[in-house]
């Protein structure tokens, strides 16, 4: 198995992006920032949103969300190809991705229920109560316990873009190729996460007030709902991008040793 370089990864995607930026700016516009304003425009968070409106535009969310990562992941692992045809490869894998993406969050809720129940009587968190929003010290905990799954996992988006089989084959072939890369997969997954929370809470706080006092609280439909999720949604686009890209390199470079016919190289 091929040692993962991640400041290789860095310099591919540099130069991926210098050279198709103008694609992954296409999908990034149709598959994150279109869908992200709309939602954001309709239903912007507020205390007075439905349980149920939340959790259909959650559902919605994840959704594209999920083809827009395997479509970037197309457009950076090669050959060469056109944006729809690399949307279209998107949403013909989504429901693999979205199988794989299911089975993660059993795993995780299977890693979880013991792990908090052992923590909770030795009193390191609070046992979240029936009825009640679960503590900050759960919340924490199922951060942590997600990123060090996920670290693992997020290879299965590339492998999806590039490579064929069901849920449970992306899950195997992910867990296969970062064996031997955990923490460096861990690494990056943190420098990612903690970039984008740190840029869009400072988006939302600063831009978000700056907004709310010059056009008026971000009520749905309103010119200010408008323009703080459009700044919102062009923050998250930019990390999509650079996520998917460096994930991509990442992924070739694992399979470097393991090259199966079906996966396709760029030669970058």
């Amino acid at each position: 198995m091929s040692k993962l370089s991640v400041s290789r990864a860095w310099d591919e995607s540099r130069m991926i992006l210098a050279r198709d930026g103008r694609l992954f700016a296409a999908v990034a516009l149709a598959l994150v920032v279109l869908p992200q304003t709309v939602i954001g425009l309709v239903a912007p968070a507020s205390p007075g949103a439905t349980p149920g409106t939340t959790m259909a535009l959650f559902a919605v969310t994840i959704v594209i969300g999920l083809i827009a990562q395997i479509a970037l992941n197309r457009l950076a692992i090669g050959p060469s190809t056109t944006v729809g045809a690399a949307i279209g490869r998107g949403v013909a894998r989504m429901p693999a991705m979205l199988g794989a993406f299911i089975l993660l969050m059993i795993v995780l809720f299977l890693v979880l229920i013991p792990v908090v129940l052992v923590l909770a009587a030795l009193g390191a968190v609070t046992e979240p109560g029936v009825g009640h929003e679960a503590p900050p010290s759960v919340i924490a905990l199922i951060l942590l316990v997600a990123a060090f799954c996920y670290a693992i996992f997020q290879l299965t988006i590339p492998v999806a873009a590039a490579e064929g089989g069901g849920p449970v084959h992306l899950m195997a072939r992910s867990w296969r190729l970062a064996r031997g890369s955990y923490f460096r997969l861990l690494g990056f997954v943190l420098l990612v996460f903690i970039g984008l929370i740190v840029v869009v809470l400072a988006g939302q706080l600063g831009i978000g007030s700056i907004v709310a006092l010059t056009l008026g609280p971000p009520d749905p439909m309103s010119l200010s709902a408008l323009v703080i999720s459009l700044v919102v949604a062009l923050i998250q686009a930019f990390f999509t991008v650079l996520f998917a890209v460096m994930l991509a390199r990442i992924y070739l470079q694992l399979a470097e040793s393991s090259v199966q016919p079906s996966v396709p190289k760029s030669g970058i």
